[in-house]
């Protein structure tokens, strides 16, 4: 009987001992991240030329430093650009694995920075919701990279003047690139050679134009006063001296100068006649 009773009360006294919770039991959740560019910048860059991948990568590197098994969900935030990456990953104790993360712009979309914010969280522990919220983030900054764009276009392909007049010509300059770019005007040396060899004056007020992305083009005026000599000039069919001359209009990026490694340039061609009332004597000797 005494012992029945010693029984008992042993049952009963280890009835009333504390259980280990199950924090206690797993342990805290816990979990680390890291993101680099794989662009020696830092930045994630994005190129958006015609024809470019559009794309850019973050390589990241999550890991789990305890000792039991972690779900980990990955989520990515990129500023309003198209992103692919692991929806989750299951890592074992103390394991650590790579993965990628893609952004993806449009085609000759602006240049700009965007936001890459990477979220790693812990969802389940051995198969079990966490005792705790375990998050880990990891920030890039995502580039969309500059290109040029260039063209060109003569108000007037053809022209035709008299001798000594003064005439202003214009030509167009679009930026066709995602930034803002200075431009480099002028003539080409063979051209500006040629006419001012021929008694052409020539000079352009403005030598650079700074144009905004896809904005409306920029006038570029080159003045010039037509030869004052003439006289050894062909007669044509109507009695006048004639002479055709080419002024060829240059334009040059000074972005893709500086940054892409090769300029780009443009170049668009007027055609000027010139015409001047032959004497009498003159059309006597061309037979005219």
């Amino acid at each position: 009987m005494r012992l029945k009773v010693v029984v008992l009360i042993v049952l009963f006294s280890l009835s009333h001992l504390p259980l280990p919770n199950a924090e206690a039991q797993v342990g805290a959740a816990a979990v680390n991240l890291e993101c680099v560019s794989v662009d020696a910048s830092g930045s994630v860059q994005v190129e958006v030329y015609p024809g470019a991948t559009l794309t850019g990568q973050a390589l990241c590197t999550v890991s789990n430093p305890n000792s039991y098994q972690e779900k980990i969900e990955i989520e990515v935030q990129s500023d309003g650009l198209v992103n692919s990456a692991p929806g989750s990953i299951t890592l074992g104790p103390n394991a650590e694995e790579d993965f990628y993360v893609t952004v993806k712009g449009e085609e000759r979309m602006s240049v700009s920075s965007r936001n890459l914010v990477v979220k790693a969280t812990v969802t389940e522990m051995m198969g079990l919701p966490p005792p705790n919220i375990a998050e880990a983030e990891s920030k890039l900054i995502v580039s969309i990279m500059q290109y040029s764009g260039l063209q060109v276009e003569a108000v007037e392909s053809l022209l035709t003047l008299e001798t000594k007049v003064d005439y202003n010509l214009e030509f167009n300059v679009y930026n066709q690139g995602n930034g803002a770019d200075r431009f480099l005007v002028g003539l080409t040396d063979d051209s500006r050679d040629s006419l001012e060899s021929a008694g052409f004056s020539i000079s352009l007020p403005l030598v650079n134009v700074e144009i905004g992305s896809m904005e409306p083009p920029t006038k570029v005026r080159v003045t010039m006063r037509t030869p004052t000599g003439y006289e050894d000039w062909p007669i044509n069919s109507e009695g006048k001296h004639e002479m055709t001359f080419r002024l060829d209009f240059i334009a040059t990026s000074d972005f893709s100068c500086k940054n892409e490694g090769n300029c780009l340039t443009e170049t668009v061609t007027t055609t000027i006649t010139v015409f001047a009332e032959a004497s009498e004597s003159d059309k006597i000797i061309s037979g005219t």
